[in-house]
């Protein structure tokens, strides 16, 4: 079975049921006003497309219904004011019988679906409900007419013909059409697509108009004029697809039919042109072998619609599959450039610890050492002792921060997070680098802190070194003063909680691109004194709080920070009390 998705329509009860009536009844008139006087059967019969289409588009459980008022209406449509006898409601149970049969075969093993964008879809709509289904009615139908005596024996095969075709015509003109603009899921065509589909119909009905108006006086149905028609029809095929197909092949319909009837074009047949006694005998035949070129260029219509519309959804799906493809490649390949950057840190991580309990115990022997000859030396001030020794105190200072940012950095971060305002630590932070001594120039300091922020998990003291190291890089990049800019705010996340955005921007020298491709990795600096494990240092810390660092810089104009935090999420609102 197919998914109910594909075939199933939810409309109102009362909507759906009359809607149903007015198209059938009208269909129903319709077909009667195409039968020629003293004919049984119309050669185009449109309420077998209708009913086919409401069975098809509705759950098993209205089929019922459906049926049983298709049955009631067709008599009192083809016959007002007349009540329904025995023989007509009999033909109409046939006609339903047709549609009944059609649909249960498309539904249960075909896995129809009304949009039509399948060869598949094409393939059992023409061969089951236009060639097979309308014999089970034809049959019956014309067998009944001549057991009542209403028709000839000899006259049994002709009306068997004209029952099957018009059922069959019905099909194809009316069902595809219904079907694919009703079908649930439609993409709107865009305003464009609208004005060309306009522009292709009257063209259409202006060259079948002029071609049955120009056609030679003696009829013949090969003459070549009317197939005019085909670019129109191939047109709507590969830009329409089945649903502007179905549009244009009702319009091609219309216009060939008007004709024929009027006597009109290659199609119409006189009396004297066939072996039909009468006039409206000649109009019948003139209507089948119109009918036969509506099938050959609706059904080759159809079929090309059809394999565009497969076309056009492999591709669709080959560019979805190439899309998720390179995403999925992208991510792989930034989770291994992650991974190779992790295991890197750990093994300089193991290195640094190394290397620094190492160094820590000779540099404090040697601090000591200089501390003691200072104090038993007493150098004169100025003196070359006292410098060189001056000397040795300061690089002892320099290799002890050094070896304190080596343990920092390979020591594990395990923050104890809090939820607690965020505001008040970012001001913590920026007036310890205010007051760290690192004091430039004329210095403006801008704060925009947003007082209602939801308070954050995070730890008070990791994150206070975090933020005094951002705005410590962003004080030294201002030596001749400038402007300093914190803002605090809020931003939704893609996923997830909302997030807290820090953003400290300078109007400082800036940063190079060369350098900010490497200015997060360990030892990498720029500065004379500088360690180059500030920044990573940062970045483990602000990882660890489960946030992202960024930068962006311009060369000469400054550099700006930005860092992201998720927040408490908002608790939910009390339902009012009813």
């Amino acid at each position: 079975m197919p998914e109910s998705k594909h075939i199933i329509q939810r409309w109102p009860p009362l909507a759906a049921g009359g809607l149903f009536i007015l198209l059938y009844s009208a269909s129903a008139w319709l077909g009667m006003r195409l039968t020629p006087p003293g004919e049984h059967f119309s050669a185009i019969w449109p309420p077998a497309g209708v009913l086919l289409t409401a069975l098809l588009i509705t759950r098993w459980r209205h089929w019922p219904p459906l049926l049983v008022t298709a049955i009631l209406l067709e008599p009192l449509a083809t016959a007002p004011g007349q009540w329904p006898t025995p023989g007509t409601l009999i033909l109409s149970a046939d006609n339903a019988l047709e549609a009944l049969v059609g649909a249960f075969l498309l539904r249960r093993y075909v896995g129809f679906r009304p949009s039509m964008q399948r060869v598949r879809d094409v393939l059992s709509l023409l061969g089951l409900t236009v060639l097979f289904c309308p014999v089970l009615s034809a049959t019956p139908g014309a067998t009944l007419l001549a057991l009542n005596d209403k028709v000839a024996w000899a006259d049994w095969w002709r009306q068997w013909r004209v029952f099957w075709v018009g059922d069959a015509m019905g099909v194809l003109l009316v069902a595809p059409l219904l079907l694919t603009w009703g079908a649930s899921g439609s993409v709107p065509w865009p305003r464009r697509r609208v004005v060309e589909l306009m522009a292709l119909l009257l063209g259409l009905v202006a060259t079948v108009h002029l071609a049955f108006e120009w056609a030679p006086a003696t009829p013949s149905p090969h003459h070549p004029l009317p197939y005019a028609a085909f670019p129109f029809i191939l047109w709507a095929a590969l830009r329409f697809e089945a649903r502007g197909t179905s549009l244009a092949l009702l319009a091609l319909a219309a216009v060939t039919v008007a004709h024929t009837l009027m006597g009109h074009g290659p199609f119409a047949l006189a009396a004297s042109d066939t072996l039909e006694s009468t006039p409206a005998a000649a109009t019948t035949a003139s209507l089948l072998f119109l009918q036969s070129f509506l099938a050959a260029v609706g059904g080759s219509g159809l079929l090309l619609a059809g394999a565009v519309s497969e076309q056009r959804r492999a591709r669709e799906k080959s560019d979805r599959l190439n899309e998720e493809l390179s995403e999925s490649l992208r991510e792989l390949a930034a989770a291994q450039r992650e991974l190779v950057r992790r295991e890197r840190l750990a093994a300089v991580g193991e290195l640094s610890a190394s290397v620094a309990h190492e160094v820590r115990n000779p540099l404090a022997v040697i601090a000591n050492s200089v501390a003691a000859l200072l104090r038993l030396s007493r150098p004169e001030a100025n003196s070359t002792t006292w410098e060189l020794l001056g000397v040795m105190g300061e690089e002892v200072q320099r290799l002890d921060l050094l070896v304190n940012g080596l343990l920092d950095f390979a020591r594990p971060l395990s923050p104890r997070l809090l939820s607690q305002p965020l505001a008040p630590v970012v001001e913590g932070a920026l007036e310890s680098a205010l007051r760290s001594g690192v004091r430039p120039g004329p210095l403006e300091v801008t704060r925009a802190l947003d007082p209602e922020l939801p308070e954050a998990p995070l730890d008070a003291q990791l994150l206070h070194r975090a933020l005094s190291n951002l705005f410590l890089n962003a004080l030294q990049a201002m030596p001749q003063g400038g402007a300093l800019r914190v803002e605090l705010g809020r931003t939704e996340a893609r996923e997830g909680p909302p997030q807290a955005l820090i953003s400290i921007t300078d109007t400082g020298t800036g940063i190079s691109p060369e350098v900010m491709r490497r200015l997060f990795e360990p030892f990498f600096t720029t500065k004379a004194l500088g360690t180059g494990l500030g920044l990573a240092i940062v970045r483990g810390i602000i990882e660890a709080h489960h946030g992202q660092v960024a930068v962006q810089s311009t060369p000469g104009q400054g550099t700006t920070f930005t860092v992201r935090l998720p927040l408490e999420p908002a608790p939910p609102r009390a339902r009012p009390r009813a």
